[in-house]
């Protein structure tokens, strides 16, 4: 299999997959509605246009094509994949719980803080919102940091 700083890129690619798929849980069913809510996104009854607070006050778009975001989003779990199992590797990370506290870990003192300045500088201050946001967190680096665990 191949390797990058001797880190297994099949397993970067599973656990970018299992990332995203957590993504789409978070976001797309479970929490979709209150998780727009709590940013300011609100859907038409139809849900064929969506509004939101810009810089110029309220916009609204109809018609919310594909616009290519979503694919260019796979980089960032690709990213965070890579890295996971980077450390892991420095750290000589290899079992399913060592995985899952690594991945807690680095939520905690990673992943969550860094999500913490939209909630302090977000015109919302949203306190569901980051408490979506941050648990996703925990789930995804937990769920990708054991799938690399399955890998050399």
């Amino acid at each position: 299999m191949p390797h990058l700083a001797k880190v297994n890129l099949v397993g970067v690619l599973l656990a970018a997959v299992a990332i995203y798929f957590v993504g789409f849980l978070w976001y797309g069913l479970f929490f979709s509605e209150a998780y727009m809510n709590s940013i300011g996104v609100y859907f038409s009854e139809s849900g064929e246009a969506v509004s939101w607070l810009g810089p110029d006050g309220v916009e609204t778009r109809s018609g919310m094509a594909f616009d290519g975001w979503m694919a260019g989003g796979f980089l960032i779990p690709i990213i965070l994949a890579f890295a996971f199992g980077f450390y892991m590797k420095k750290l000589n990370v290899n079992s399913i719980m060592g995985a899952a506290g690594f991945g807690f870990v680095l939520a905690m003192l990673v992943g969550i803080p860094m999500m913490a300045y939209g909630l302090v500088y977000s015109p919302w201050h949203s306190w569901s919102g980051f408490f979506i946001d941050a648990s996703h967190t925990v789930v995804s680096y937990v769920v990708g940091c054991v799938v690399l665990s399955y890998f050399d």
